[in-house]
């Protein structure tokens, strides 16, 4: 009977290891700090972490050639347009030309602050892979989700509000 205990037991520990590693794979650590944002304002006003603070933020990576960026756009402004005080979203257009970034914003009429990376440098920070990519913030400026892929607006206020839990 002994001898049966030992092997269940790690078997046991064997599978939920694997679980455990399942279960996490995607998501987030456990609130890290965020990484600074691009100092380069493509529609004011101009957005910094320490400005952020106070509040649940969404950094919102994007570019205009990304073609699910652009299913996610009007999402995006009819989402800011719902805040009313109770968090903030800044836009981060990523790896992009300015011109065609510009033109992007005036499409589709976003009022929301919007910053520039170019190089990618500052998105490469925050780690993220495809775009859109959608980083949310608790009110101390620490990432406690990372969402992937286009987002609707009830989307965004379910992690907007689940921000500071």
């Amino acid at each position: 009977m002994r001898r049966a205990v030992v092997p269940t037991i790690a078997v046991v520990l064997v599978v939920g290891l694997i679980a455990y590693e399942v279960l996490s794979a995607g998501s987030t650590p456990a609130s890290k700090p965020a990484p600074p944002l691009p100092s380069v304002v493509l529609q004011a006003p101009k957005a910094t972490l320490a400005g952020l603070r106070g509040k649940p933020a969404l950094i919102n990576f994007w570019a205009s050639w990304c073609d699910p960026c652009r299913k996610e756009a009007p999402e995006l402004e009819r989402f800011d347009r719902s805040l009313g005080g109770s968090g903030q979203l800044v836009g981060v257009d990523y790896t992009d030309k300015s011109s065609g970034a510009r033109a992007f914003i005036h499409e589709y009429g976003w009022t929301f602050p919007v910053l520039e990376d170019p190089d990618g440098i500052y998105g490469a920070r925050y780690e993220f892979s495809g775009l859109p990519t959608t980083v949310v913030l608790n009110s101390r400026g620490r990432i406690v989700e990372t969402l992937r892929g286009p987002q609707t607006a009830a989307q965004l206020r379910v992690a907007l509000d689940s921000a500071d839990s």
